[in-house]
Formats: structure tokens, sequence, C-alpha cells
């Protein structure tokens, strides 16, 4: 089962490193959900709406958070070269501040 975590963990960074040597725009709505619940951590919908509120981060930033999610320190390393203090202090905020605001929107994901 682990396994099968790992495997959808990794999928959508290989394709977020893909996108990034393309030049692409960055991670789609449902890459943070995918690795989310691959960790196993939090129930789906919280991961759904944590999503959600991913796409309000810069493209970079949105790679970055995923790859910490993920477990991926290799990856998050190197995304992390890429980030401006502004990303940076966001992305360290993003997880904290997005939680409490989707436990406010799930209240019967608090007690789940």
């Amino acid at each position: 089962m682990f396994h099968t975590r790992l495997s959808r963990a990794a999928l959508p960074l290989a394709a977020l490193a893909g996108l990034a040597a393309c030049g692409g725009s960055g991670p789609a709505a449902g890459d943070f959900a995918a690795a989310c619940n691959a960790q196993g951590q939090l129930d789906a919908e919280l991961c759904a709406c944590l999503d959600e509120q991913a796409q309000g981060l810069t493209p970079e930033t949105h790679a970055f958070v995923i790859a910490s999610i993920a477990e991926d320190e290799e990856e998050a390393l190197r995304l992390r070269g890429d980030l401006d203090d502004d990303q940076v202090f966001e992305a360290g905020q993003f997880l904290s501040r997005s939680i409490q605001e989707c436990l406010i929107d799930l209240p019967d994901t608090a007690s789940g």
C-alpha cells in the first residue's frame, strides 16, 4: 500500500519536472490534491479544499508546496532555489493558513 501511495505522489512530481523543463505553466488543479491524498495524512475532502486554495499560489510556489507535502526533499530543495523571499514566505504559511481556512469551510472534517 505504501508503494501505491509513493507511486501516486511521484507521478505528479514527474509531470511537474517535465513542465518546468519545457517552460510549462506549472501544476494544474488536482495536482496538490493527488500529492496530499497519496501522503494519506489528511482526508480527501480536506485535500480537495487545499488543492483549491493552492490555485492562488504562483506556479513555482505551488510546485514547491507539492514537493514538500509529498516529502520529496530533493525536488523541494531544487525548487526552493527558484523561489524569491516572498514565495518562500508564502509557501511556509500556505499549509497552516489553508488548513485553518478549510477546517472553517468544512466543519465536518475537523471531527472526522
